[in-house]
């Protein structure tokens, strides 16, 4: 999502336009204070309601729905198989900021409900849903800085496979994603504690901490994984070229490391193509100041493409249980002997306690 498109619509924002020529508060005003000019929108709210009306019930609403079963299963599993792999750790840890980032995307969907903001706690609503997506733009954060720590992380077993375990031991891959919790920790504090209620005012402040805490790091964190996704398929097909000319017992353990390495290629991959939208945003604020929220003639197409942006990173989030039950066999067993019903094929078999 974008630093602008953040800033959710809000009471003292009276922006119900009903015609291409009227007259609207600026919302960047703040309270109190109401800047009226004269101006053609560019989206009417009409067609915007409709659009976010398609999307709560047709997309996004059932993707996060979704979500929020497929990342509770992941946490269950990764649970259950135990933390002697650093691996199952970060999966679990990006489980985490996934199902928070499903669950208030949710919230924020039902509360701006287009269908309700025109009775009396639509007003009361839509503030809401601003104050919950402040919180939003935290755990996507989370979510970026988790999939780069796992990719490459993987990088650095490729390219050091006999020093790796030495310098990511455990307790430093635990250190890892205990920094990145406690940033994030911190950030959400930030966000919330200053400048604090009302929501609506300070905007210049708040755009100041979303990029130096948000847009900075995520985009670092899209060309990580980008950079280390492309190396590490391309090591991979080198792998498996030379797995196909010389078949022999550390083949198998190879194999393994191959699945792992699918999966991190995959989730990353997925990680790439969903979260293009929201750093395309971010380059074409740039290139384009006028195109974010407070642009009153552009209003409604910033918050279109933040929809597409949010809806994009919903599937990411929802995605990545699909790659670990393809690609993990013991993540199969476990899931199948945790949630299936009576006993089940894949119940049976060797203790699990690493990813494959």
């Amino acid at each position: 999502m974008s630093v602008a498109s953040t800033e959710s619509r809000v009471p003292n924002a009276t922006s119900m336009v009903s015609s291409p020529m009227t007259l609207v508060a600026d919302p960047l005003a703040g309270s109190g204070q109401h800047n009226w000019t004269e101006f053609s929108v560019l989206i009417s709210d009409s067609f915007f309601d409709l659009l976010s009306l398609t999307n709560l019930f047709g997309i996004t609403g059932p993707l996060c729905l979704l979500g929020i079963f497929t990342n509770i299963a992941n946490l269950v599993v990764y649970a259950k198989m135990g933390f002697s792999e650093s691996s199952n750790m970060n999966f679990m840890a990006l489980a985490v900021f996934d199902l928070l980032f499903t669950i208030i995307s949710l919230t924020m969907r039902a509360l701006y409900n287009p269908s309700l903001k025109r009775s009396a706690a639509g007003p009361l609503l839509q503030y809401a849903s601003h104050c919950v997506s402040i919180g939003m733009v935290v755990v996507a954060n989370g979510s970026a800085m988790m999939t780069a720590l796992i990719a490459a992380e993987r990088c650095v077993y490729v390219v050091f496979p006999l020093k790796a375990k030495t310098l990511l031991s455990r307790r430093r891959s635990l250190g890892l994603v205990l920094a990145v919790l406690a940033y994030h920790a911190a950030f959400m504090v930030l966000v919330y504690v200053d400048p604090g209620p009302p929501y609506d005012s300070h905007p210049e402040r708040r755009s100041l901490y979303y990029m130096v805490f948000y847009v900075i790091p995520s985009s670092a964190c899209f060309l990580v994984v980008l950079l280390t996704t492309i190396f590490l398929v391309s090591r991979l097909m080198r792998s498996q070229r030379w797995r196909r000319q010389a078949s022999t017992k550390s083949g198998q353990s190879g194999a393994k490391e191959d699945r792992l390495v699918k999966t991190i290629v995959s989730i990353s991959t997925l990680f790439v193509i969903c979260y293009f939208p929201n750093v395309s945003i971010f380059l074409v604020q740039i290139a384009y100041p006028p195109l974010r929220y407070g642009t009153l003639y552009l209003n409604n197409l910033i918050l279109i493409l933040f929809d597409i942006s949010m809806t994009s990173q919903v599937i990411s989030s929802t995605g990545n249980f699909f790659f670990y039950y393809k690609l993990g066999s013991r993540f199969r067993k476990v899931f199948h002997a945790t949630f299936a019903c009576g006993r089940s094929k894949y119940s049976d078999g060797p203790s699990v306690k690493s990813f494959n």
